[in-house]
């Protein structure tokens, strides 16, 4: 049909009258089709609804039904009266005149309250103060408004207008509430204000906020991808085409970003990629106040360090909290009231404040006023408490969780705890939460709906076998504790990609616990791993102990070095042959191809080969690449070496005539009296070397390093005695350790100490601790143990990544090995 016809057409039905009684009659033929709409195929599928009620229905016709029910309301209407419910509902009868009224009123009251809540964000940046957003303090290279030119010190900066630094610039703004932002070179940014408070959108570049104390709402730092909520602190934030980093200096700074919600504190940093992931040091490096950055970071981990090496609590054999224990509990965590420790920490503080002038500068600031002021009402409701605090999380439906936190409340002390606790709130500028104080217990929820709920199930969860576990912890003394009962997680979990919940799901995990403790008077950090029975799949991988003979090998100037003690090699490859044909279909396949090639049995026989210990440490670097060395415990040199070359021959036999500068050489001989094998790739300069030793396989990127780790073995300077070691060594550890992990923080920064000549980092770098973990197995249970404190770890780590991203950090070919 042509357009003109399909217009003439579309015309004359527009201009079409229908009378009434033709309306009418169409409208009588479409209620005979709906009342009437049970026809011959209602009558095909009505006589199969008893069948299918009663699950004897046959899966294609039931199917079939399936289908027709969900297309007829008739059919739908005559299965629930078979079911019995009710096919018609009563309505309320018609109100009164007044209440019409009152639900008119009530409906337009609706309606002006939805306006509003639309409208929030418009009211809330309506009711923002007026003036400008921002002044220049400072601009060095180039500080342009987009569009109108170059600002000079002293300039205004009006709401949402857009300012750029240009290559090689510095400015300083000074927003109207007193904070100041340090901004880099090629950065864009604009700052807008609202009721709730005001946010810098940074489009792309770095700034670091020194946030003033707000008197209503947060300062916030927008990117496309993160924001960053403070009251008050020091902090930098980065955006870029990869993403946005936020690096907290100082305070503590919640952050946002997709699929995560934290708070960050000093030494801390959240990227948005983990691959931008670098240090607060590097992240604040540009600034020309970066060393008094640094000098302010260096005291708090002085601050930090010191705290831990005090003497701790005594460890906890019983706790009046947990018969609280509320119905539904999968998370419980209790910590020892800690009013003492921040008096401590207020000390040291005021220590620090003499010995660092940049730190006695902040502290004498406003901002450390303030924090002294929080701190002190924190004491005044920890003073009231008594010596434990816990927490728990219940459940009182799928997808309602009901958090809460407990403490026993001093005799006496009910009015000046409410009192204490009202005070709190209110200095926090935050939204009071609701709580419940009794004369023996202090109960605080997140909503007020959520603390009736757990007052109304207290105790009810303290006959459960997740208490019982709990309190097995208790008889063996607890200093921190959070135990997780997984099985409940797991379920809530199942619809999300989370590796961890299906780590725990494969292995059959029943409880976690992570316990701080000091049972020798030195704090350390311990994670179980609880299973409901002898443990089994990859969870039965790790050995109960292990005899050490393949870590003896490993020397002590290590920068990285690990050992593991295992079940039989051949039983975990076949576990692992299982695990892998589940997963793959393919597996089995390309396994059975594998051993055609190489030989029936090869894969087995190589396994069976090997035995139950393996080390490995990272000793260096060189021109030619990483020094390493690794130590295996061997069952049959022999079938080993047979192997490897079988499987070289194979390979190299496949490579096709272009493909030959791929070949890997296989190589033996003998020298000071041993057999020397080598395997190379032919085109790269390093590869692997290896000969026996008293039963074991020692392995090293190149025959020094093999050579090196035999001497240590046979009376050189061994890793697991060193003083540094021993000293890390948890006290739970016991005789033989299954495995552990080790990384000597000094060395490892040490390589790239001609990087940081700034003194502030030097002694960061300088009193950094060695990191020990150690593991044990029981036959429910694996156990992990160390003697570094968290927060340091943590910085260990920002810092070695920093130095080694840092420009020119290549590693010098004279670096000791």
């Amino acid at each position: 049909m042509s357009e003109d016809r399909l217009d003439k057409a579309l015309q004359e039905m527009r201009e079409e009258h229908a009378d009434a009684a033709t309306i009418e009659a169409a409208r009588a033929r479409v209620w005979e089709a709906v009342a009437n709409a049970a026809g011959a195929g209602c009558a095909e599928f009505r006589p199969d609804f008893r069948a299918y009620l009663s699950g004897e229905l046959a899966g294609s016709r039931r199917a079939l039904l399936e289908d027709h029910l969900g297309r007829c309301s008739a059919c739908r209407a005559a299965m629930a009266e078979l079911k019995g419910e009710r096919r018609v509902v009563a309505m309320p009868q018609r109100s009164s005149s007044r209440w019409m009224r009152w639900g008119s009123l009530a409906a337009a009251a609706v309606l002006v309250l939805s306006v509003l809540y639309l409208s929030r964000d418009a009211i809330d940046a309506m009711m923002a103060p007026g003036g400008a957003r921002a002044t220049v303090v400072s601009a060095d290279g180039g500080l342009y408004r987009l569009p109108g030119g170059v600002l000079e010190a002293g300039a205004s900066i009006g709401e949402k207008e857009l300012v750029r630094t240009g290559p090689g610039a510095r400015a300083v703004l000074r927003l109207a509430d007193g904070s100041t932002v340090d901004v880099n070179e090629r950065t864009e940014l604009l700052v807008t204000a609202a009721w709730s408070g005001r946010a810098i959108h940074l489009q792309r570049g770095d700034i670091i906020v020194k946030a003033a104390k707000q008197r209503r709402g947060h300062l916030r730092v927008l990117t496309r991808d993160s924001i960053a909520s403070v009251k008050g602190t020091v902090f930098a934030v980065s955006a870029g085409m990869g993403g946005s980093v936020v690096s907290v200096v100082e305070g503590s700074v919640a952050v946002n970003q997709p699929g995560t919600e934290v708070v960050l504190s000093p030494g801390e940093q959240a990227a948005s990629n983990p691959a931008l992931a670098s240090s607060v040091e590097e992240a604040v490096a540009w600034s020309p106040e970066a060393a008094d950055y640094l000098e302010l970071l260096a005291s708090f981990v002085k601050i930090e360090r010191q705290l831990a090496e005090m003497n701790p609590a005594e460890l906890r054999t019983s706790s009046a909290l947990l018969p609280y224990l509320p119905a539904g509990a999968f998370v419980f965590g209790a910590v020892p009231n800690l009013g003492g420790r921040l008096g401590q920490a207020l000390v040291l503080a005021d220590q620090q404040s003499s010995e660092n002038a940049t730190f006695g500068a902040w502290w004498n600031s406003e901002t450390g006023r303030l924090l002294r002021q929080m701190v002190d009402r924190v004491q005044s409701v920890s003073s009231l408490l008594g010596d434990e605090v816990a927490f728990s999380v219940g459940s009182q439906a799928p997808g309602q969780d009901v958090p809460m936190v407990i403490a026993r409340v001093q005799p006496g002390k009910r009015e000046a705890l409410t009192s204490a606790l009202d005070g709190l709130f209110a200095e926090s500028g935050e939204a009071a939460l609701p709580y419940s104080v009794s004369d023996e217990l202090m109960v605080v929820s997140n909503t007020a709906s959520n603390l009736e709920w757990a007052l109304g199930h207290l105790g009810q969860g303290a006959g459960s076998p997740f208490a019982a576990a709990i309190g097995e912890r208790y008889r063996r003394g607890v200093g921190w504790l959070v135990g997780i009962d997984a099985a409940p997680v797991i379920v809530m979990a199942k619809d999300d990609d989370a590796p961890p919940v299906e780590l725990a799901a494969m292995v059959g995990l029943k409880y976690l616990f992570l316990e701080q403790r000091a049972p020798a008077g030195a704090e350390e950090n311990e994670v179980t791993l609880v299973f409901p029975g002898q443990r089994q799949g990859m969870a039965s991988w790790l050995a109960d102990s292990g005899s050490g003979g393949a870590a003896e090998y490993l020397p002590a100037d290590a920068l990285i070095a690990g050992y593991a003690s295992t079940r039989e090699p051949w039983q975990l490859f076949q576990e692992f042959s299982a695990l892998m044909t589940k997963e793959n279909e393919t597996f089995a396949g390309d396994l059975a191809q594998a051993n055609e090639k190489l030989g029936e049995g090869f894969v087995d026989n190589l396994a069976a080969a090997m035995g139950t210990e393996a080390a490995f440490a990272l000793n260096g670097f060189s021109v030619d690449g990483p020094a390493w060395v690794m130590a295996v415990l061997a069952n049959d040199s022999s079938v080993i070496d047979n192997s490897l070359k079988k499987l070289v021959e194979t390979f190299n036999a496949e490579l096709a005539p272009d493909e030959q500068d791929k070949r890997i050489v296989f190589a033996q001989e003998n020298a000071n009296g041993r057999l020397w094998t080598t395997m190379k790739p032919a085109s790269l300069p390093f590869g692997v070397t290896w000969t026996y030793d008293q039963g074991y396989m020692v392995a090293g990127s190149d025959r020094a390093s093999a050579e090196h780790a035999i001497a240590t073995r046979n009376g050189g300077s061994q890793l697991v005695w060193s003083s540094a070691f021993l000293g890390q060594l948890p006290s739970s550890a016991g005789m033989h350790p299954a495995a552990f992990a080790w990384l000597n923080t000094k060395g490892a920064l040490g390589i790239f100490s001609a990087l940081a000549p700034n003194p502030a980092l030097t002694r960061l770098l300088a009193e950094r601790d060695p990191v020990l973990v150690v593991f044990d197995g029981k036959a429910e249970e694996i156990r992990a143990a160390s003697r570094t404190r968290l927060t340091g770890l943590i910085m260990d780590v920002m810092l070695l990544e920093s130095l080694s991203q840092a420009p020119g950090s290549q590693p010098s070919p004279t670096v000791p090995q």
